[in-house]
């Protein structure tokens, strides 16, 4: 059954959810989803990419969202794809959004609800979904490197006239970045959990030569501070860390360093950062040379801690004989796959009793204990306090640090 390209535009709508407006001859002939954004948002965009005269163009708008257009001239139709973003907007930037486009406030909740429903997507996956309408519109198939210089030879080339100069200067003042072997050593213990060699070498860090990152001292401390969080997260991945708490623990240190105003404190929250790290690596510390399956099912029982899972669940998802990960777990870490189990919920369980304020049912029960007395049984037993007793000790403890 042959199909039209409203029908299709309407399955690849609701195979990627990015927001539609489709048009000929510049009238509004069907829009995805039906409850969209008030029409004077886009109409602050829309003249602009209906003017244009690409068959195929994007924007990214003050918001940091992506709009794009792919028009047909032989037929007069015309596909706007946006607006979506890489990253969450915050209720404040809707707040600031609606301000900025005189839009009406009543609608407020619907505007928030619209971002908050639209998917994430980074800038090559927008650009792709656009490159498909483009080519079920046109039958033109196109590439989107070369369509949107993705790749732009022109600033290779300007920055590596910057790069030879500054090179050229450096070498001449002898002034060298001298920081890759102190990097080698710092983020080592990182990967090792090694909590009192990282104290010690914390002591006797030498004067280094820092590039410059930024034209001002507060951005430097910044840019410098995401680059160590992104080292040290995937040095404690290998150290053992599970990968999503490494990358969400780098997420809000990352967040934490942006809202800050003193270069001074983000310096401090490195070591933090440094710390915290290395003392989760430890906590979680596994041997070298794990096989790839030990490490996967070690990263599927963390990222599936709070559900109710057993040997026989992650030796399908490894898609291997249950009997056959279970030996060579044991072999390689020492322990059963069950004991890593309840190894890893009750870690979690002292994580949420000293950062949260859930209670001690709740934590039970998101982390899938059969009763709210067994897993005290067994926190207990593991801990030698209950989980109560254990939130008293913590809390009097961060009050002792303050």
């Amino acid at each position: 059954m042959k199909i039209d390209f409203q029908q299709k535009l309407n399955m690849i709508y609701h195979a990627t959810y990015v927001p539609t407006h489709y048009y000929i001859k510049s009238n509004l002939k069907a829009v995805y989803p039906s409850l969209s954004l008030p029409d004077d948002y886009l109409e602050h965009y829309k003249n602009r990419l209906l003017s244009a005269h690409d068959d195929i163009l994007y924007l990214t708008t003050k918001e940091f969202a992506y709009l794009g257009i792919c028009r047909n001239p032989h037929t007069g139709e015309s596909v706007i794809l946006g607006p979506v973003c890489s990253t969450p907007l915050s209720d404040e930037a809707i707040d600031h959004l609606i301000s900025a486009y005189s839009l009406p406030v009543q609608m407020r909740l619907q505007i928030i609800d619209f971002f908050h429903q639209t998917l994430l997507f980074t800038l090559d996956q927008f650009l792709n979904i656009l490159a498909l309408v483009y080519t079920e519109m046109t039958g033109t198939a196109i590439d989107i490197f070369e369509q949107f210089g993705i790749v732009n030879h022109e600033r290779e080339e300007e920055i590596g006239n910057v790069h030879s100069r500054s090179l050229y200067e450096r070498k001449e003042e002898q002034h060298y970045h001298d920081t890759y072997f102190f990097e080698q050593a710092y983020y080592g213990f990182v990967e090792r959990g090694d909590l009192n060699g990282l104290k010690d070498f914390m002591k006797t860090v030498p004067p280094l030569g820092i590039g410059s990152v930024a034209q001002d001292s507060l951005r430097q401390s910044k840019n410098i501070f995401i680059t160590s969080v992104a080292l040290m997260t995937r040095r404690a991945i290998a150290g053992g860390l599970d990968i999503e708490t490494a990358y969400q623990l780098s997420d809000s240190y990352i967040q934490e360093a942006e809202r800050m105003t003193d270069a001074t404190a983000i310096t401090l929250l490195n070591a933090t950062a440094t710390m915290d790290f290395t003392r989760r690596v430890s906590d979680a510390k596994i041997p070298s040379g794990m096989s790839p399956d030990v490490f996967r099912a070690i990263q599927f029982i963390s990222n599936h801690i709070n559900r109710d899972i057993s040997v026989r669940d992650v030796a399908r998802e490894l898609k291997m004989d249950r009997s056959t990960l279970s030996r060579k777990f044991k072999k390689e870490l020492g322990f059963n796959i069950s004991s890593y189990i309840m190894r890893r919920k009750l870690e979690e369980a002292r994580s949420l009793l000293h950062y949260t304020d859930k209670t001690i049912s709740e934590i039970s029960e998101y982390l899938c204990f059969s009763t709210q007395s067994y897993f005290q049984n067994v926190f207990r037993k593991k801990y030698g306090c209950t989980p109560r007793e254990y939130r008293k000790s913590a809390t009097r403890s961060d009050t002792d640090v303050r």
